[in-house]
């Protein structure tokens, strides 16, 4: 890398009027060096069917050459054109809710064999027309892939091809998915009923599974196609997103993403975070994570917010910040969705870098101000990489196991209503719940998947990761809790959060004591669980509010600790929080926290077990964030950001150089850092 991508997507056909020239030089004067473009035009390349104009495309290219600026070019296949679903009706896809109409993107079958075949032939053409250009560093595969969500008959016979080659014996498929239950059972294949009419959560997830591997397929298909086509020197990518709660969250449901992202060579993220007063840089982590997890690498962030929507206006200096944050977490660039603010149709008000106007105004000058900033000390870092003492398990099944099987599927919502928690309780809500208590504390993780823990050796995996923590792992096979099992037995430390190890693979809940085969390794077991009402967990002598799920633990006298107990008339016989170390069978610890608090509860305990096994952080705690790493030129780097408006002090406990300034620090040293504010050091 010469330098650190910054940039934006650019889509000069959909200026009001050609400004190529008056973009690019802005661009430049920014300190642009890259945009992406082309993902969202079919229409424009191929305004009828098999009749090409790649004008706009030649004339883009044109200018990226002029002004020395680099591109990402993506294929066109997450926005259909009219007129091919006027001629095959059939691409759009059969959702449960009835066929889809055109109009909004991702509405298509990706499977569907005449979709297929124009979505080939537009990226061959385009490749024919991009592939030799010098300034087209890499491609981009679709743009955030869906499976349209497609029910078709066509798409069911595939799906119960798959169940008859993972199940040969009908009689195995009918017990693993329970269908006797309500006369769901079948005696032929041929009996298979429409799925989206199954009251049945394990067939249901097993079907939503397969259209994530459908995702997973057509990633590698058009990955197939452009390896015709690019040179050695280009890269393929792909903007993989996160579930939505207002913003960029949890893991994406609809997309396997860790096997996706096999078929590229740099991963790339899509971060759309809070800012303002809720400006706290931890969806940027955990993006940077996600981003980290799936080629165990670097990666890029694609797209993120400039202006965005109305309640994202960043104050003065959190976009520069938030640049940083990126930087920190390991991404090599940084591009914004999108340069100029859209006149016309759906996302007129996720505005960009300009506003309407096409003046360059306050956003601008920020972000041209930051990258100037950084350009000083860019070689210092880039290829940053993490070394986070502690992962966490994300899991797609998980997810859609409690999707399915919703914690809070009670008779009546009103009750134990708060307002500190969600309306309704997800597995991403856990999941950012526990994520977000590590990083308020310091504690830099990594993600991590199933196939991870299976895969790698217990003893470097302890070495890798002395704390790996599992929220709500409902859905776990055989296999992983072995794995498991002997990450503990080799000396690691496991944090299992409740409604963890419940349920196989498929769903089906393990006749047995839970949290299944660890219950020895827990030190107790539980078979009642219910809604918290007016309950609270004491934990070192403090309470703290408990919502929405509580598990009854039961102790078993196997030299565990309670680490936490239930304030409440009935239930404060039954522990919350159960904590053992393995003296018999090697020096790991298993903590199992059986509900749902306050975050301050959950860090608390997080911070007690950090103490027991001796994993060190450094003493800030948010507003403070401290990210550290190792840059490409092999020296240590240290981020401390400020996400307050306050001034904040910290302690320096190494000879260092702050680089931005160039001051030299000595170990004791105490330093102000300003609202919004960023320092980096490295060692002397």
């Amino acid at each position: 890398m010469k330098s650190t991508f910054f940039g934006a997507a650019y889509y000069a056909e959909y200026m009001p009027y050609d400004r190529i020239d008056t973009d690019f030089q802005l661009m430049k004067d920014a300190g642009m060096n890259v945009i992406r473009i082309a993902e969202s035009t079919w229409s424009n390349w191929e305004p009828s069917d098999n009749v090409f104009d790649f004008t706009y495309l030649h004339k883009v290219l044109d200018a990226a050459a002029k002004y020395d600026i680099s591109v990402i070019v993506g294929t066109p296949t997450y926005a259909i054109p009219s007129w091919l679903a006027k001629k095959y009706p059939d691409v759009m896809a059969v959702t449960p809710e009835g066929q889809s109409i055109y109009g909004r993107r991702q509405q298509h079958d990706i499977t569907n064999p005449h979709f297929l075949f124009h979505a080939e032939r537009i990226i061959r053409k385009m490749m024919e027309e991009v592939a030799a250009n010098p300034q087209v560093i890499g491609y981009q595969i679709d743009n955030e892939t869906r499976s349209g969500n497609g029910y078709s008959p066509e798409n069911q016979k595939m799906f119960i091809e798959e169940m008859k080659k993972k199940y040969p014996d009908i009689n195995i498929f009918n017990d693993e998915f329970g269908l006797n239950y309500w006369s769901n059972r079948i005696e032929s294949w041929d009996d298979m009923p429409d799925i989206r009419g199954t009251i049945n959560g394990s067939l249901s997830a097993a079907y939503k599974a397969f259209l994530r591997d459908r995702i997973t397929e057509y990633q590698k298909w058009q990955a197939d196609i452009i390896n015709e086509y690019k040179r050695d020197d280009q890269f393929i990518t792909h903007n993989y997103d996160f579930s939505w709660d207002g913003f960029s969250y949890g893991i994406q449901p609809l997309v396997n993403q860790q096997d996706a992202a096999k078929a590229v060579d740099i991963a790339g993220v899509d971060i759309y975070h809070p800012t303002q007063n809720r400006f706290d840089g931890a969806t940027i982590g955990f993006g940077g994570a996600i981003g980290r997890s799936l080629k165990k690498d670097n990666y890029l962030v694609l797209e993120t917010q400039s202006q965005g929507r109305l309640d994202w206006l960043a104050y003065p200096g959190q976009l520069r910040q938030a640049y940083y944050s990126h930087l920190a977490s390991g991404a090599n660039g940084v591009m914004y969705w999108n340069w100029h603010s859209i006149h016309n149709s759906l996302e007129s008000y996720w505005k960009g870098i300009i506003s309407h106007d096409l003046i360059p105004g306050e956003t601008y000058k920020e972000l041209a101000f930051a990258r100037s900033e950084e350009l000083k000390i860019d070689e210092h870092l880039q290829n940053l990489k993490k070394h986070c003492p502690a992962a966490i398990i994300a899991d797609n099944r998980s997810l859609v196991g409690l999707d399915e099987f919703p914690i809070d599927d009670v008779s009546d919502a009103s009750v134990g209503e708060d307002d500190w928690s969600p309306k309704e309780l997800s597995y991403n809500h856990i999941l950012r719940w526990m994520y977000n208590a590590c990083y308020k504390m310091n504690l830099e993780t990594d993600i991590v998947y199933k196939d991870d823990i299976i895969d790698m050796d217990s003893e470097e995996l302890v070495k890798k990761y002395p704390l790996l923590i599992a929220p709500s792992l409902y859905s776990a096979t055989t296999e992983l809790i072995d794995s498991l099992r002997k990450y503990v037995e080799k000396g690691g430390n496991l944090v299992l959060g409740f409604k963890s190890l419940v349920a196989d693979e498929e769903l089906k809940i393990y006749p047995d004591a839970l949290p299944y085969n660890m219950t020895d390794m827990v030190g107790g077991s539980y078979d009642q669980f219910t809604r918290p009402v007016d309950t609270t967990i004491k934990i070192e002598g403090r309470e703290f509010n408990v919502s929405h799920w509580m598990e009854l633990l039961r102790p078993q006298g196997t030299g565990e600790e309670i680490w936490g107990t239930y304030v409440h008339p009935c239930w404060d016989k039954y522990a919350a929080i159960l904590h053992k170390k393995l003296y018999e069978n090697g020096s790991g610890t298993v903590t199992y926290i059986g509900c749902y608090m306050k975050c301050e509860g959950l860090t608390s305990i997080l911070k007690k077990l950090i103490r027991r096994i001796g994993l060190s952080v450094p003493e800030e705690i948010f507003p403070i964030i401290v990210k550290t790493g190792t840059n490409a030129l092999g020296e240590e780097i240290t981020y401390y950001f400020n996400y307050s408006p306050r001034i904040e002090l910290i302690s320096i406990f190494k000879d260092c150089t702050e680089l931005i300034s160039s001051d030299n620090y000595n170990r004791g040293d105490r330093i102000s850092i300003g609202p919004w504010g960023i320092k980096i050091f490295v060692n002397r």
